[in-house]
């Protein structure tokens, strides 16, 4: 009984957010770092490389969704199954995510290795003739070398997902912040040269970018290999354990979750590909402002994988009404670092677009007026994806939340994206605003849906193995 009241207090869940989600927002700071880092090392080449490497990050951007969705989908089960302490089918799980790991990265490899033009080209939309060739010279080189990364990228991804789920969030966010540092470094020496090492301008940046990413693969499997925890000790016997029925199960869950990132990820790039339309200047002022809104997209991250986590270890012990306590603690907890950021990036805008000086000053505009009109939806994209990635997949309800996620993305945002850019003059700042009035259609779809209580739900039981 008084295990369960102190669960209850507010002291307890807070300390739970943040033992969780500290480490999570230090390696999410991180790489939003690296992000910024790379985009400012690259703006010494000018607007038409920013605009290269950032149509090749916004691409690759596409199997970090893809991979998330199935690793949150599966999550869900690990963090329920950690909860009700059944190894077994943690371990079933987990081989099932190399799987599927080793599938996506092999395809993404295969289409942007041997087609980079195609890739360069449904985003460079430009009438400019010259600057269009320019980019895709740019982009070419870049998407050749980084598309090896993309091997060991999914790797880490699945094996700090199974770190993350049994709550051990420490060790994995200390390796993302060493590979951040070599990434960094590495940048540093091979984009303009120094210290003796070649100037290989976006190719540098590709190749620290492979470098790094193996680098944090081999600490993070290793780690695995001789670890003593039982959690940690996977066998690939455990295939011959894995049924036909589970694997059907889990995908019930897992599918619409990596359905909703891919889809989501594709709206993203459809953003980027809709301001193509625009100008070189427009891709580029696109890329650096969603480089600083990652940085300020760190508290969410903590936060809503507190929430997954807490929430689905919670409803795994069968504490369904501790469950729906917490869910309304992490949306207030959501909505007021909303609040809090959305006015810090909208008061540190011109500061933060002076940051790039070897971007135009065209692009140095767009970066303050994209940022300042974002930071009004910042509230409203924390909430809503506290909800979609914290409590409603926590409990299972992701079909729920790929409705939520897609529907308003793609019939409103997108088409207004395109619409704008392609058939009116209005500067960047005002097509984006309009666009993500989405946002807000999303937001009441979400809150009427946490409200219902339909997500909470013990998966252990409905699903076992």
């Amino acid at each position: 009984m008084e295990n369960i009241e102190i669960e209850h207090s507010s002291q307890y869940f807070y300390k739970r957010v943040l033992q969780i989600a500290i480490p999570i927002m230090l390696a999410q700071l991180f790489t939003s770092l690296l992000s910024v880092i790379d985009t400012t090392m690259v703006s010494v080449l000018g607007d038409n490389a920013i605009a290269a490497v950032g149509i090749g990050a916004n691409f690759g951007f596409l199997i970090v969704m893809i991979m998330f969705g199935f690793l949150s989908g599966l999550g869900i089960f690990i963090a329920q199954y950690w909860g009700s302490k059944e190894i077994a089918n943690i371990h079933k799980v987990f081989v099932i995510t190399i799987i599927i790991g080793t599938i996506v990265s092999s395809v993404f490899f295969v289409v942007v290795h041997f087609f980079p033009e195609m890739i360069i080209g449904l985003y460079n939309n430009s009438d400019d003739v010259v600057q269009s060739a320019i980019i895709k010279n740019y982009g070419v080189k870049y998407l050749t070398i980084v598309s090896f990364s993309y091997f060991t990228m999914t790797a880490s991804f699945v094996v700090m997902m199974l770190m993350r789920n049994v709550e051990r969030v420490v060790f994995p966010q200390i390796v993302s912040i060493f590979v951040v540092l070599i990434n960094t470094a590495l940048n540093y020496l091979l984009i303009e040269g120094r210290y003796g090492f070649p100037r290989l301008e976006v190719e540098g940046a590709a190749i620290a970018t492979v470098i790094s990413s193996t680098i944090g693969a081999s600490i993070l499997i290793l780690s695995m290999v001789f670890s003593k925890q039982e959690v940690f000790q996977v066998r690939f016997q455990s295939m011959k354990d894995i049924t036909g029925a589970f694997v059907l199960k889990l995908a019930k869950k897992a599918t619409p979750v990596a359905i909703n990132e891919a889809i989501w990820g594709l709206g993203m790039s459809a953003y980027l590909m809709a301001v193509g339309y625009i100008s070189a200047e427009a891709i580029a002022s696109v890329q650096i402002s969603n480089q600083i809104m990652g940085l300020f997209w760190v508290a969410n991250a903590g936060i809503s994988t507190a929430c997954a986590i807490m929430i689905g270890n919670k409803l795994g012990e069968n504490k369904l009404q501790l469950a729906k306590e917490w869910g309304m603690r992490f949306t207030k907890l959501s909505a007021t670092a909303g609040v809090f950021f959305g006015i810090m990036l909208f008061l540190l805008s011109p500061s933060i677009a002076g940051i790039f000086q070897n971007a135009s000053e065209v692009v140095r505009s767009n970066v303050t007026l994209l940022l300042q009109v974002f930071s009004f939806y910042v509230p409203i994209k924390f909430i809503n994806a506290l909800q979609i990635v914290g409590t409603l997949r926590a409990g299972g309800d992701t079909k729920a939340a790929l409705v939520f996620e897609i529907m308003p993305l793609w019939l409103v945002g997108v088409p207004l994206a395109f619409i704008l850019s392609i058939y009116t003059s209005l500067p960047l700042y005002f097509v984006l605003g309009i666009a993500n009035v989405e946002e807000i259609i999303k937001l009441i779809l979400v809150l009427t849906r946490f409200r219902s209580y339909k997500w909470v739900r013990n998966l252990t039981l409905e699903y076992e193995a």
